[in-house]
C-alpha cells in the first residue's frame, strides 16, 4: 500500500476539555501487511492547544476502500480518552446514552452524572419496569431477581448523586463521578455482557459437541 504523508495538524474533538479545535501532530506509529489483502493501521498523536492533553487517534484503511492511499479514506476512532463502549449487544438507547455519559467526564461532571442517571433510567425502561420512579425502578427490577443487592445499591447511589446533579444541590466530585461510571458498567456487565457471553460460550460448547458427535 502506498503511505503518503498525512496532515501534520487537524481538526480533533478533544474530550479531555471539550474544544473542538487544530490540533499539531506529536507522534505516528503505524502496522499493516500488502501480502494476501493489503491494510494499514495508524496510529496519531495529537496535543491540544487549549488543556495540552494528549488524544490518540487510530485510523484503518485497506484495499476494499474507495482510495486507500489517502488519509480522509481511512475509518478513524479515538481511542484515547475513552469516550465509548465497545459492544455490539446493548440496545442503541444504552449504548447512545452511556456513551453521552463517557464523552463528557472530562469535560463535566455534573452532565456525567446527570446521563449516567438517565442511562439506568433506559436500561430498567430496556428490562421490563414499569413503575414511573427511577428510585421504584430499582425496587421492581430488584425484586424480579434481575440485580443482586450490590448493584441494588449502586444503582441508588447513581440515582441520589444524579438526583443532587439535577437539582444543584452539591457539586460532583470527580472521585464519585468515576466511581459512578465503574457501578454503571458493573450494571451493563451484568445485565447484558456476561449474559450475552454465556450464550455465546454454550452455543460454541453445544458446536463442539455436534462435531465430536459426527467424528465419533
Amino acid at each position: 500500500m502506498k503511505n503518503l504523508d498525512s496532515p501534520k495538524e487537524k481538526v480533533v474533538k478533544c474530550y479531555h476539555c471539550g474544544n473542538e479545535t487544530l490540533m499539531r501532530q506529536t507522534g505516528e506509529s503505524s502496522w499493516g501487511s500488502n501480502d494476501e489483502f493489503d491494510f494499514q493501521y495508524t496510529y496519531k498523536m495529537f496535543t491540544c492547544p487549549v488543556c495540552h492533553k494528549i488524544t490518540l487517534v487510530q485510523a484503518y484503511r485497506d484495499e476494499t476502500m474507495i482510495d486507500p492511499d489517502l488519509w480522509r479514506a481511512a475509518e478513524e476512532t479515538i481511542l484515547f480518552p475513552i469516550n465509548s463502549f465497545k459492544s455490539n449487544v446493548l440496545p442503541k438507547p444504552i449504548k447512545e446514552s452511556y456513551e453521552a455519559a463517557i464523552k463528557v467526564r472530562n469535560v463535566n461532571a455534573t452532565a456525567c452524572v446527570l446521563l449516567l442517571r438517565r442511562t439506568l433510567e433506559i436500561i430498567f425502561k430496556d428490562q421490563g419496569a414499569t413503575a414511573w420512579g427511577l428510585a421504584d425502578k430499582i425496587e421492581e427490577i430488584a425484586k424480579r431477581g434481575l440485580l443482586p443487592d450490590s448493584l441494588k445499591e449502586a444503582s441508588f447511589f447513581t440515582k441520589k448523586f444524579g438526583d443532587s446533579a439535577a437539582h444543584g444541590e452539591d457539586p460532583i466530585d470527580k472521585n464519585d463521578m468515576e466511581s459512578l461510571i465503574e457501578f454503571t458498567e458493573y450494571i451493563i456487565d451484568y445485565l447484558y455482557i456476561i449474559p450475552s457471553k454465556i450464550e455465546d460460550f454454550k452455543i460454541q460448547v453445544g458446536r463442539q459437541k455436534d462435531t465430536q458427535e459426527k467424528e465419533g
